[in-house]
């Protein structure tokens, strides 16, 4: 027995899918408007994860115009199958649901194939016998309420990229008006084919649920004891919550294993967005049950754990040194940072000035990283010759309309440091503090739930209220991210503003 720690993903890294492979892990997670779109990252004992890589980083494979933040990827899965790993995802901004392919998990991955008369989002892929089937989520036929739904399973023809057959629709839920019975899953066990599914939506309502039928294509007979795993019934005080969207992984010495995604708020709030945790499944009656005499997620946890190295960098520490290709946990707004006309050199990153309009979903020069803890410190050092209308600096983003400019801006021939905060319609700004020579150092500082910043050792700001930017109070699915930043109100031009290592501490 060792105790582990959740969440074994901290930060933005919502909607894990897994599978194995031999000895190794590997797990996928959502990434909506960002890009790369969604990470891989590969374990060989479920606890320490280190990511290898992206499975949609070229630019005909990801269409993210238009996309709002939380439009985009939604809810990869990810299976290995005669020698070949496949993700299926929806992207909902652009094509729909489609697969890509790949020999290695770390890529290259294949152009997505997108399937027609797919309807619906959270698609999985499951093996049996030689055929593949697709299994989804859709809205009924004849839906009684926004959120009533079914899941449907056809037959997936690799070879020429389509569904064939007749679509079944299997099960709609395992309680009178269920609601966004969504993200399946089947595994074959034993005697029986196992569906597991989210309901409740992924607020606080959310759960995993589960059913089984000696066919694939049914009848499904609903688990007396569902949901086999929830936190709706533990109050809004427990520190975690919105469990659900799990899928289940055995392991090499057949003990079974589930991941999920699941909140940590503080005040109401997840800033960090949905985070994945871990929890162990034995099987009884023919039905799992998540976490024996427990019944819930823990922070601290114990459990029969696998063996395997544990001498793994656990995700995203450190800080990001800018190299090329960019260190992997940097992302962009609906663009790879690697093809916006950014360069590296000499350990900096010279990212160019743009215009950016935000109502029409314009992309700013925006690289950014997960954040992973409420308690964190980032700075860099920003060097660029301003001219009027241009700023650069760092950035808390949760959306469009909710985020925190820390930025030096020349304005009329002045540069002055300034804060800008937006939390929807309301617009905030502190500072306006001049500031000399093009050479300076941006610093934030978040603790309790409110930002401190300082430029060139001076204290703009010291107590910016960060609770709304967060999906409990703006909407939305993703959480918030910390970046550089460089933006002009004025044509695009090649000037650039450079920036030093991006150092980042993360202190829990």
């Amino acid at each position: 027995m060792i105790t582990i720690t959740n969440p074994i993903q901290k930060g933005f890294y919502p909607d894990p899918s897994i599978c194995r492979v031999k000895e190794e892990y590997y797990m996928v997670h959502s990434t909506f408007a960002y890009a790369p779109g969604i990470p891989v990252f590969k374990s060989n004992n479920l606890r320490d994860w280190q990511q290898i890589g992206h499975v949609l980083e070229r630019e005909e494979q990801l269409c993210l115009k238009g996309a709002r933040v939380s439009q985009g990827l939604y809810a990869p899965t990810i299976r290995y199958y005669n020698e070949k790993f496949y993700v299926i995802c929806t992207n909902v901004s652009g094509g729909g649901n489609f697969y890509v392919t790949a020999d290695d998990a770390k890529g290259p991955w294949s152009d997505p194939t997108y399937l027609k008369d797919a309807p619906g989002i959270d698609p999985s892929l499951f093996f049996d016998n030689g055929t593949c089937y697709y299994v989804g989520q859709r809205a009924k036929e004849n839906a009684a309420y926004y959120g009533d739904c079914e899941i449907w399973i056809q037959e997936l023809d690799l070879k020429e990229g389509k569904l064939v057959g007749e679509s079944v629709s299997i099960f709609d839920g395992s309680m009178k008006h269920t609601i966004w019975a969504e993200g399946p899953h089947l595994y074959h066990k034993d005697n029986y084919y196992y569906l597991l599914l989210a309901e409740g939506g992924t607020a606080y309502d959310h759960s995993v649920v589960v059913a089984r039928s000696l066919s694939v294509s049914g009848p499904y007979e609903s688990c007396p004891h569902n949901p086999v795993l929830t936190h709706r019934h533990l109050g809004h005080s427990y520190p975690i919550q919105c469990i659900g969207h799990g899928d289940l992984v055995e392991s090499p010495c057949g003990d079974w294993f589930m991941v999920m995604l699941g909140t940590r708020p503080r005040n109401g709030c997840a800033e960090l967005g949905r985070e994945t945790f871990l929890a162990e499944v034995k099987w009884e009656e023919d039905w799992p049950v998540v976490n024996p005499l427990v019944g819930k997620i823990m922070e601290q946890q114990k459990m029969l754990f696998l063996p395997g190295s544990d001498k793994t960098k656990p995700a995203g520490k450190g800080d990001i040194l800018w190299t090329s290709p960019l260190d992997m946990r940097c992302l962009g707004l609906r663009e790879n940072p690697a093809t916006l006309p950014q360069r590296v050199e000499r350990g900096r990153l010279f990212l160019p000035f743009k215009t950016v309009t935000i109502e029409d979903i314009s992309v700013p020069s925006f690289i950014c990283t997960r954040l992973l803890s409420r308690s964190f410190e980032a700075w860099v050092e920003l060097e660029a010759d301003l001219m009027d209308g241009e700023e650069a600096g760092l950035v808390y983003f949760y959306d469009e309309s909710h985020y925190v400019k820390a930025v030096v801006k020349n304005t009329a021939g002045v540069n002055e440091a300034v804060i800008i905060k937006r939390s929807g319609d309301e617009v905030s700004e502190w500072g306006r503090t001049a500031v000399t020579g093009k050479i300076h150092t941006i610093y934030l500082k978040g603790e309790d739930q409110q930002l401190c910043v300082e430029a060139d050792q001076r204290v703009i700001a010291d107590s910016i209220e960060l609770k709304e930017l967060c999906s409990e109070m703006a909407g939305g699915f993703t959480g918030c991210t910390i970046g550089v930043y460089a933006a002009s109100s004025h044509k695009e031009s090649t000037r650039s503003a450079a920036f030093g290592t991006l150092y980042l501490d993360f202190m829990d």
